[in-house]
């Protein structure tokens, strides 16, 4: 069965397709918060495709969507000619949308076949899309193109709406309301799925645990020290920093540039661990890491008891704790290009994954 009949013979006319199947508009989702009484996420379709599905789309204004906003900070004086440029500030994104609720663009269906639209149906419908919304906690709305695909944000409300009725939305069975709303994303960026690849250590390049943990202050890479490749993408176009997932136990390292970053040595308790490159973010963070106890916390305030008792208090250190060297703004990896990110592992069943976050100036663009 076919459904040629609905749109005329087969074509090889891209545009002789209904719009449902060219699907051109931008097509824009969010999938709210979990909603207080039903307990789970609701998709809401706004715009495009399959807009007002749930009862609700997009007023025609939108504005934020696109540019990321910014300052530019500059020096001035009077005998300065013109201005000198100090540093570029990155702000959050605000987003300022409207929304129409209106039944009859998504009326019920009785089951003797009967449309309902009435105001039970609008105040259901303004419940389920306000119990979608947090000051608090993140939504995520959703931009899809043909030529982008989809792009992701996680937004929340930035302040209260302050839409004036004209008259109560469900007089003379009118039960319609636009909302005018102010959303906004703390992160300004638009993000897709990440891209990942992994590299697995093997036997022939291995170190036993037991010789490893003698040479714990003097390990030096040499023939029993796998090295890999791990060649990833970033397709965005911004300048991100990887991760990696490090599997324990062992002793790793990560390049960046020239210089080979090491990691404290990684002990089978300390499980796998995640180690970010960017340097205003915690480096690394392991499955496994325990919860610092008040009484060491104390024990480490207090030079004399760290003195005598050095071993046992460093004993409860996470991981993070034990790492010497950092990460520089060098481990970025510039827009659309194909990486090449050099690692080091010394277990034999030792394996990094190398994760690439996908991040977007605009929607679409």
């Amino acid at each position: 069965m076919t459904n040629y009949s609905l749109h005329g013979p087969p074509t090889t006319d891209f545009y002789a397709l209904p719009e449902y199947l060219r699907a051109t508009q931008m097509k824009v989702v969010y999938v709210g918060v979990p909603h207080p009484t039903l307990k789970k996420r609701l998709t809401w379709t706004l715009n495009g495709t399959g807009a007002g599905r749930e009862g609700l789309v997009l007023s025609p204004q939108l504005a934020g969507m696109m540019h990321v906003p910014f300052t530019q900070l500059m020096s001035e004086g009077p005998y300065t000619v013109g201005a000198i440029p100090e540093r570029t500030d990155w702000k959050k994104r605000v987003i300022n949308l409207g929304v129409q609720i209106n039944p009859d663009i998504a009326p019920w269906i009785s089951k003797n076949g009967e449309l309902i639209d009435n105001p039970f149906r609008y105040r259901m419908l303004e419940d389920r899309w306000w119990g979608s919304w947090s000051a608090t906690e993140d939504g995520y709305l959703g931009v899809w193109t043909r030529t982008h695909g989809w792009r992701w944000l996680r937004v929340r409300l930035a302040s209260d709406p302050k839409t004036a009725f004209e008259l109560e939305p469900t007089a003379f069975d009118n039960n319609f309301m636009e909302w005018n709303m102010e959303i906004v994303a703390p992160y300004p960026y638009w993000s897709k799925r990440q891209e990942f690849n992994t590299w697995k250590n093997h036997a022939d390049t291995s170190t036993f645990w037991d010789q490893i943990e003698d040479l714990i202050n003097e390990f030096i890479p040499g023939l029993d020290v796998g090295e890999g490749a791990i060649t990833v993408p970033n397709r965005s176009d911004q300048s991100v920093y990887p991760r990696f997932i490090v599997s324990s136990p062992g002793k790793a390292w990560i390049k960046e540039g020239d210089n080979w970053i090491e990691l404290p040595l990684l002990t089978p308790k300390d499980g796998y661990v995640l180690v970010d490159t960017d340097p205003n973010a915690r480096t690394l963070t392991a499955s496994t890491d325990p919860v610092d106890p008040l009484l060491f916390k104390i024990l480490r305030n207090s030079q004399l008891i760290d003195f005598v008792l050095h071993d046992i208090v460093n004993s409860t250190l996470p991981v993070w704790r034990r790492m010497k060297g950092s990460f520089s703004p060098a481990s970025q990896i510039p827009p659309k290009t194909l990486a090449t990110l050099h690692v080091r592992h010394s277990n034999a069943d030792g394996s990094i994954t190398a994760i690439v976050p996908q991040r977007f100036a605009m929607a679409y663009a």
